[in-house]
C-alpha cells in the first residue's frame, strides 16, 4: 500500500485527482440524452423547509484521511500557502493557538496541520438531536467535551469541504462562547458558488479562507425541475459515506 500512495502522490499532483485515485470522488453518470444512470446524492445544507439539498457531486474526503502520507501532503500544501505568505495570513499563523477540527471531516486534516506547526488541537462532539429518515440525514449540533478552547486562545478551523458554512458559522459562536476568537477557515475543498477567498460570519468579523480545491458544485432543492424526478423516484444516496460502494458500482459500470 505504501508504494501505491507513493506512485499515487507522483503521478497525481492535482489535489482533486489523488483524492479520486483513493477512490473518493463521485459524480454522476449521465447518459447521452442527460439523463441519470446513476443515484443523486445529499449534501449537509438544508433549504428553508428543512430538507436537504441534493446534487450529482460529492467528494469523500474519508477515502484520503486514512492515509498518513496523503494527509501530510494536503498539509504540505496549505503550509505552502500559509509561509509563503509575507502579510496577514502569516502573521494570523504565528498568533495562532492552533486548529479546530469540524466533525468528522475536517479532524484528521486539524491534526496533521498541528503536527506541521506545532500548534495545538481541539474539536468539538456531535449531539443527534434528529435521527436519519429515509428522506434526510440525521441533524446534530455542536458541543466542546473532550476539548475545549481557553479564553484569549486564536483557532483556525478546518473542515474537509466547505459550502454554505453552516457548521463554520456554528463553530464560530461555540468557540467564541469561550472567551476564545477565530483566525480563519482551512478546507479540503471549497464547493460555494459565491463564496471565495473570505466569509463573512456577521458585520465586522470576516474571516480569510485557504482552500486546497476552489471547484464550485451546483446544488439543487428537492423540488428543483433538474433533480425533481430522481428524488421523487428514490434515486438518491442520502448519506454518501455510508452507501458508498452504491456510488462506487454507478461509477465503474457506466465508465467509457
Amino acid at each position: 500500500m505504501k508504494t501505491i500512495i507513493q506512485a499515487i502522490l507522483t503521478k497525481w499532483q492535482d489535489p482533486l485527482d489523488v483524492l479520486r485515485e483513493c477512490g473518493g470522488y463521485y459524480e454522476c453518470p449521465k447518459g447521452a440524452d442527460g439523463k441519470r444512470l446513476g443515484p443523486l446524492v445529499g449534501y449537509a445544507g438544508r433549504d428553508e423547509l428543512d430538507r436537504q439539498f441534493v446534487g450529482d457531486v460529492y467528494v469523500n474526503f474519508a477515502k484520503a484521511e486514512r492515509h498518513a502520507q496523503i494527509l501530510r501532503h494536503f498539509a504540505r500544501r496549505i503550509e505552502t500557502v500559509l509561509v509563503g505568505t509575507t502579510g496577514e495570513l502569516l502573521q494570523l499563523l504565528q498568533e495562532s493557538t492552533g486548529f479546530c477540527g469540524a466533525p468528522e471531516g475536517g479532524k484528521a486534516l486539524a491534526v496533521t496541520l498541528a503536527n506541521i506547526f506545532d500548534k495545538q488541537y481541539i474539536f468539538p462532539e456531535k449531539k443527534i438531536t434528529a435521527v436519519a429518515t429515509t428522506t434526510s440525514r440525521e441533524v446534530s449540533n455542536l458541543a466542546f467535551d473532550r476539548h475545549e478552547p481557553d479564553g484569549g486562545d486564536k483557532w483556525w478551523i478546518v473542515e474537509d469541504v466547505c459550502n454554505n458554512f453552516s457548521t463554520t458559522t456554528r463553530l464560530v459562536g461555540l468557540i467564541e462562547n469561550f472567551g476564545a476568537e477565530v483566525m480563519g477557515i482551512i478546507c479540503f475543498l471549497n464547493r460555494s458558488l459565491d463564496i471565495g477567498d473570505s466569509f463573512t460570519v456577521r458585520e465586522g468579523l470576516v474571516l480569510p479562507i485557504i482552500s486546497i480545491v476552489r471547484k464550485p458544485i451546483a446544488q439543487y432543492r428537492q423540488d428543483d425541475p433538474a433533480v425533481v424526478d430522481d428524488v421523487s423516484a428514490g434515486n438518491v444516496v442520502w448519506k454518501p459515506k455510508n452507501d458508498w460502494r452504491r456510488l462506487a458500482e454507478a461509477m465503474a459500470h457506466h465508465q467509457t
